[in-house]
């Protein structure tokens, strides 16, 4: 089990640094305005990537996990997909002459997200392959505005949207050829009936994108941007965070129809969740400064609000999933829909407050706990939450330790690196058999 993970997580880990290091500089150095259309830049692209798949992604996933022959649905969603793709440039040129904003130019990457296929690779049983492809996709935009900045400063956005087409372009290329498929399929008339069949599928998986970074999108018409980037630096960690959840689930994607295995993924999920319960939850004040200086001065409160949403979500690592491939689709649809209803109406709510920086957290957490309790309830009653609440207290003595730390060490730096270290040594001789043991064995 530990193997395949490390293996994805050092591409996906090693990006995902990279974007942060990114972050932490643009939001230091050139404001929170620019941070801001960084953040609206990628929620856009995530957008649009939903759309685009709209329930064919993870049906055709379905289909490869389950399935020998898929190359014929894999053609289907291709020559669907880019006419979707066109559209949505015409949609980007409207918006655009509307709103004169200069983030509205990602709207032309939309034929590159169409013919992008990597998200084959997983059901395709090749995590690692899909993981090295999410690598160019963030790292070539990220690593090209860190140089960049150097020489155009705040014009770097531009930069940053080339960038980032130039690396949805590569990674579909490859994707192409790790797949053993044309890249390009010609559009299809009646693209229209492809989305019909999967449409439950799809608005589940539009819901999930909208409750995370996809949430900047909605929040633009209620926030300034100067806010949406003080957000989105907290936001990617929330991210980063539910993105390394999502490895568990893709590193195992076939097996996730077994129970004990979805039992196994979700403790590893709560593990993780307790070690970031550390420096969001216990020491806030201590992470901010260090990553971000005095950016966060007084606004304390975001990073803990989306601490408690991590660890909320590790509840329901697999759930998700798991009711796709036993095509819970109405299911699915209910939860998300629902929880994506409750975020957006508490983030309006808190925009018209007089502390309108933590409305976007709170939506977000407020969708997390709507969704594991829709999920968790029609996935396994009363049972499902006993279970993993029961190992989730088994984490709470070393977290007593971090606390204890914090009042009887000085240095809350070293307090923090002190508490991180001991939570990982715990974890790893108490629950080492949950870690490391074969993913088919039940702890």
């Amino acid at each position: 089990m530990l193997k395949r993970i490390i293996a994805v997580a050092a591409f996906t880990g090693t990006s995902h640094a990279i974007s942060l290091i990114t972050i932490s500089y643009v939001l230091r150095n050139l404001g929170e305005e620019i941070t801001g259309m960084m953040g609206l830049v990628d929620s856009t692209i995530l957008v649009m990537a939903v759309v685009i798949s709209f329930g064919i992604q993870l049906s055709v996933n379905r289909n490869v996990a389950t399935q020998t022959t898929w190359r014929s649905n894999y053609r289907l969603a291709q020559s669907a997909r880019i006419v979707v793709g066109l559209l949505i440039i015409g949609f980007g040129v409207i918006s655009y002459l509307l709103q004169k904003d200069i983030t509205k130019y990602i709207y032309l990457a939309a034929p590159l997200i169409a013919l992008n296929g990597d998200y084959a690779l997983y059901g395709n049983g090749k995590p690692v392959h899909a993981a090295m492809l999410s690598f160019f996709r963030v790292a070539i935009p990220n690593m090209g505005i860190l140089i960049a900045s150097q020489f155009v400063g705040t014009n770097v956005i531009y930069v940053y949207m080339v960038l980032a087409g130039t690396g949805i372009f590569i990674a579909g290329m490859l994707a192409a050829y790790f797949n053993k498929v044309k890249y390009f399929f010609p559009p299809r008339s009646d693209f229209h009936k492809v989305y019909l069949k999967y449409y439950k599928v799809g608005l589940f998986q539009v819901a999930s994108v909208l409750m995370i970074t996809g949430m900047l999108t909605v929040a633009k018409g209620f926030y300034t941007v100067a806010i949406i980037g003080l957000v989105y630096g907290c936001l990617k960690y929330f991210e980063v965070f539910k993105g390394g959840l999502r490895i568990l689930v893709q590193a195992f994607f076939k097996e996730l129809t077994i129970e004990r295995v979805n039992i196994r993924i979700d403790k590893v999920g709560m593990i993780a969740g307790g070690l970031v319960s550390i420096p969001f939850l216990i020491y806030p004040h201590t992470t901010l400064s260090v990553i971000y200086g005095d950016a966060y001065e007084g606004n304390e409160a975001i990073i803990v609000i989306f601490g408690i949403a991590m660890l909320i979500a590790t509840l329901s690592t697999s759930a998700g999933t798991v009711a796709l491939l036993k095509k819970f689709d109405n299911l699915n649809l209910l939860a998300y829909l629902t929880s994506l209803a409750m975020s957006i109406i508490i983030m309006i709510g808190f925009s018209l407050s007089q502390n309108p920086e933590i409305g976007i957290p709170l939506g977000i957490l407020a969708g997390e706990v709507s969704l594991i309790s829709i999920l968790g309830l029609k996935l396994g009653g009363a049972g499902y939450f006993v279970q993993r609440f029961k190992f989730l207290f088994k984490l709470i003595p070393p977290l007593l330790v971090a606390i204890g730390l914090k009042f009887v060490l000085d240095n809350e730096q070293i307090a923090l690196l002190l508490s991180a270290a001991i939570y990982s040594l715990s974890v790893l001789y108490f629950f080492r058999k949950v870690i490391f043991e074969p993913v088919q064995k039940s702890f």
